[in-house]
């Protein structure tokens, strides 16, 4: 039996070698494609069908864009305060710039 790996589109067999797409010809899975180790068949390199490989990608990649979402709203809450820190400055430097001309 061939080694299955994490979730996603397995890139990399164990072994190092990379990893290509072929179609499987077995009465079972006729046309379905499938990832398996670039250099070697067998047990301990790994095997994955394409869809189930790339269903996963797509979950991982949502969580991914979820947490970057979050990330992007923390950050657009901080320019506004930056701006609204800055706002004030201003103001405090035109009241300080008018006392020192007087």
């Amino acid at each position: 039996m061939a080694m299955e790996l994490g979730p996603g589109i397995p890139r990399r067999c164990p072994c190092g070698a990379m990893t290509i797409v072929l179609t499987s010809k077995t009465r079972e899975n006729p046309g379905r494609k499938f990832y398996r180790c670039g250099a070697v068949f067998g047990g301990n390199h790994v095997f994955k069908w394409a869809d189930e490989a790339i269903a996963e990608e797509i979950e991982v990649i949502t969580g991914k864009q979820a947490s970057m979402e979050e990330v992007l709203v923390g950050i657009r809450e901080e320019i506004r305060e930056f701006k609204k820190d800055i706002s004030e400055i201003v103001v405090l430097l035109d009241k300080l710039s008018s006392k020192i001309q007087m």
